[in-house]
């Protein structure tokens, strides 16, 4: 069992405004309008590939975007796309990578990152409003719940 951090939940959508106005791009450069799942419910992940707990919870993600097929699955890597490209030919993933750089940083604090730290993972509902933000790496069965309540 992992610890994580639970960040708590928004109580309003504006918290996401600056994560659905951004474009960034997949991990084969087509810019990605993170506006596309508005409206949709999603779990945000901010990775790296240098990140060993992003590392260590990537197959639990990926386990649950395929038990939550309701739910958007995004990931959003602070890293290379060099670096990223590289990684999921060894861990492979099925949800969107996307990119983002340093520009990682300031969305993930947007979310409610307060320490700025990897991994963080926001779950969003429908309404646009966070209903969990975990700093650290995730547990399934923690994180299931919050799933199903977006997936409603």
């Amino acid at each position: 069992m992992s610890a994580c951090k639970d960040q708590g939940a928004a109580t309003a959508g504006a918290a996401t405004d600056t994560l659905f106005a951004a474009t960034l791009p997949d991990l084969k450069g087509t810019p990605q309008p993170l506006a596309q799942w508005r409206g949709k419910p999603m779990l945000v992940n901010f990775w790296a590939t240098w990140c060993a707990p992003c590392v260590k919870e990537m197959p639990d993600l990926d386990a649950l975007d395929r038990e939550f097929p309701g739910v958007t699955f995004v990931g959003i890597g602070v890293d290379s796309p060099e670096n990223m490209r590289e990684f999921v030919q060894k861990v492979p993933v099925g949800y969107t990578l996307l990119e983002a750089r340093a520009q990682g940083l300031d969305l993930m604090r947007g979310l409610g990152s307060s320490t700025g730290g990897l991994p963080f993972t926001a779950v969003i509902g429908r309404d646009g409003r966070i209903i969990r933000a975990v700093a650290g790496q995730i547990s399934p069965d923690n994180l299931r719940p919050s799933l199903a309540q977006a997936a409603r």
